[in-house]
């Protein structure tokens, strides 16, 4: 059984390009879990480069994962948005957004500051700077796996136990939050490439068991 995972990275990471023509361009890759924190990220780099002629970005959420038609694993960004930042239509935002779609990182925002220094640069320069200078960063920045999984919630008895734990350790749950009563009810996390399968073992077993979200 192979889990699913999704990559992302850990840690804010800047890199920067040759100066074209004259303009400095750099990118600030940060991690991201909520659109709140995003919104706090983009404007402290608004903050730390006021001076700068653009700050461009894109930003890649949370992960959506579904089966195509032949039962393979699809994974796409739940949601994404970009801005150009008054460049011209389309040369900064589609780039940056591209790179990020083609490395497959999820959770993360990318801006892209960019100072201005008296040569104006042709559209095509412009794209190439912004894809250049995301992609380089995105080729220098230590990534890290996380693991796509499911909630659900068990009910069982207490003679139940070691079935139970047979079926976490075999499917590689992890116990989120208990309570023990008259019985024992968990919320747990598995793997969303094995839940389908965790579900059987647990029909088989005469265990509650549902999804929760």
């Amino acid at each position: 059984m192979e889990k699913l995972e999704y990559t992302t990275i850990e840690k804010s990471f800047q890199y920067e390009i040759p100066k074209i023509k004259g303009s400095r361009f750099f990118a600030t890759l940060i991690p991201v879990q909520t659109r709140e924190e995003i919104d706090e990220k983009l404007e402290k780099v608004r903050k730390t480069y006021f001076d700068a002629t653009h700050n461009c970005y894109a930003w890649r959420l949370w992960v959506d994962a579904n089966q195509d038609l032949f039962w393979n694993w699809v994974i796409s960004a739940h949601q994404e948005r970009a801005n150009d930042d008054w460049e011209p239509s389309n040369t900064a935002w589609k780039p940056i957004l591209s790179v990020l779609t083609w490395k497959d990182v999820h959770n993360i925002l990318c801006v892209v500051t960019r100072y201005f220094w008296g040569t104006l640069l042709w559209v095509w320069w412009l794209i190439q700077a912004y894809t250049e200078c995301s992609k380089q960063a995105l080729e220098n920045v230590p990534f890290v796996t996380r693991e796509i999984t499911k909630r659900l919630h068990l009910c069982y008895t207490y003679d139940q136990v070691s079935g139970v734990q047979y079926c976490y350790s075999k499917f590689w749950a992890k116990v989120v939050s208990d309570h023990y009563d008259n019985s024992i009810e968990q919320d747990i996390e598995v793997n969303i490439a094995l839940v389908d399968a965790f579900l059987k073992e647990m029909v088989e077993r005469q265990i509650q068991c549902k999804l929760i979200d």
